[in-house]
């Protein structure tokens, strides 16, 4: 008997999204701090501070208990910790992620700069900046991660699942910087948006001849309207941001971030066991 996933849906789906813009919105927070310009490192960094903070809250709500809930803040650091749990590397990790941006946004912020001292030393914003970049790349793969760890569902138990978060992390990441009319994340949003169709296709085709709990989900998946209008629209976020037009920079952000949404959804709902 086959039983598809009914515990990791759509709150989990939006909390794993927040997590994909989060991640490499911090990593271009970092590079506009390099380049200069201020105003959009502030955003990639309150990014990393609020969607972050978001998918932690979604996550506790959906997955623990409102007494065990603050355990998914550094968890790594509870002398009860499950270390063999991708929860709790994940949890601390997005922690961290949350803890490195704050700390490097702060400077930035002209009211509190006088406060965060340290946002004069360029070797701290250097230090800080590349800490909040490593934890950003780490939580879009744990996404993957912690459902390719999961053995019991085949269809997620795979290697080209935290590869399909890393590209969801580029594609989500850099498309809030496209929605901007930022030229230089157009070709980042564009290659990250085909890469996440491509993956997910081949994804779909290697659970196809995978165990039977994955060829069902495969089949289920391929014919999802999440799955199907994922693809096509992260095709034409790839295409519109590919021109590195401003008005198209616009759209294909909002449908890079669309289709990862919609993709991870239909990854997540097509789940299965097999008894």
């Amino acid at each position: 008997m086959i039983v598809r996933n009914t515990v990791w849906g759509l709150p989990v789906a939006v909390e794993m999204t927040l997590i994909a813009v989060a991640s490499f919105a911090a990593v271009w927070a970092y590079a506009y701090w390099r380049r200069g310009e201020v105003k959009m490192a502030t955003l990639g960094g309150l990014l990393g501070v609020l969607l972050p903070a978001a998918a932690l809250a979604i996550l506790a709500s959906e997955l623990l208990k409102p007494p065990t809930a603050g355990l998914l803040v550094m968890p790594l650091f509870n002398p009860h910790a499950n270390l063999e749990s991708w929860m709790v590397w994940g949890a601390t990790g997005i922690s961290l992620l949350i803890l490195w941006s704050l700390l490097f946004t702060l400077p930035l912020i002209k009211p509190l700069s006088g406060i965060a001292v340290w946002g004069k030393s360029r070797i701290a914003m250097n230090t800080l900046g590349v800490l909040m970049s490593a934890f950003g790349i780490f939580a879009a793969v744990y996404t993957g991660l912690v459902l390719a760890y999961e053995r019991g569902i085949p269809f997620w138990h795979s290697a080209t699942v935290p590869i399909l978060a890393l590209f969801m992390g580029i594609a989500a990441g850099s498309g809030v910087y496209a929605m901007l009319g930022r030229r230089e994340t157009a070709k980042w949003t564009a290659l990250g948006s085909a890469l996440v169709v491509f993956t997910w296709a081949l994804h779909l085709h290697l659970s196809s001849i995978g165990p039977s709990a994955a060829a069902f989900s495969a089949s289920g998946a391929s014919a999802d309207p999440a799955s199907l209008l994922g693809a096509v629209l992260a095709l034409a976020a790839s295409a519109a941001t590919a021109t590195n037009k401003k008005y198209a920079l616009v759209g294909g952000g909002l449908l890079a971030i669309v289709a990862v949404f919609l993709i991870r959804l239909a990854l997540l709902s097509w789940g299965a066991w097999e008894f």
